[in-house]
This record gives structure tokens, sequence and C-alpha cells, in this order.
């Protein structure tokens, strides 16, 4: 049973993208769960609660991953040596952007 990715003030627990200074203690108890402005108190509360947080990382990465691999097939590219550093690029932001995106609605408060 794990938390939420990261209970450190600098790294957001949900998206691990930067924390703003948002945190969320459960209960009243450190460590508190920080969080960036775009996941939200909302979102720290339920990651909070969440019994297995590993659970939803890896399915927010599959889709990630699944997505970056659309990305090549359009660009007809499938070996990452042949990719250009424009294209490398492009790449690992497709993969960051759909697993934040996911992660995120995993973690939506009801």
């Amino acid at each position: 049973m794990r938390g939420p990715a990261s209970r450190h003030f600098s790294t957001c627990g949900i998206c691990g993208r930067r924390a703003d200074g948002i945190g969320y203690a459960p209960e009243g108890r450190m460590p508190a769960v920080w969080v960036c402005n775009d996941c939200g108190p909302g979102r720290a509360r339920r990651a909070a609660r969440m019994r297995d947080f590993d659970l939803y990382e890896r399915k927010a990465f599959a889709l990630a991953a699944q997505r970056a691999g659309q990305f090549l097939d359009t660009i007809g590219k499938t070996d990452l040596a042949c990719l250009s550093p424009e294209e490398y690029e492009a790449f690992l932001k497709t993969f960051q952007t759909h697993f934040v995106e996911e992660i995120r609605r995993l973690v939506e408060p009801a």
C-alpha cells in the first residue's frame, strides 16, 4: 500500500511536476501530499486516500506510452535513434502531456 508518488514539498505528488506550495495532510498528520495548482487540493485529498497509487501511475504510464507510440506512427519512425532532436523532444512532450492528463483524470475527485 503506497500513497502518492511524492510527498516532497517541491514535487507534485500526483503529476510529478513542480509543486506550488499546496499541501494536504490526511487527518492533519504529516507528511503532506504536495501538489501543483493544476492538480489542486481536491485531487490531493483523493490521492492521499488511495490504497495503491502505483496502480494509477501504471495505468497513466501505459496510456501515455500508447499515445507516444501513436506520435511515432504519425511521423513514420519507430527507432528512437533515428529521430531528430526536434522529433525526440516532441515524442517526450507527447508522453509527458498524456501522462499528466491521465493521472489527473484518474485522481479526479468524485
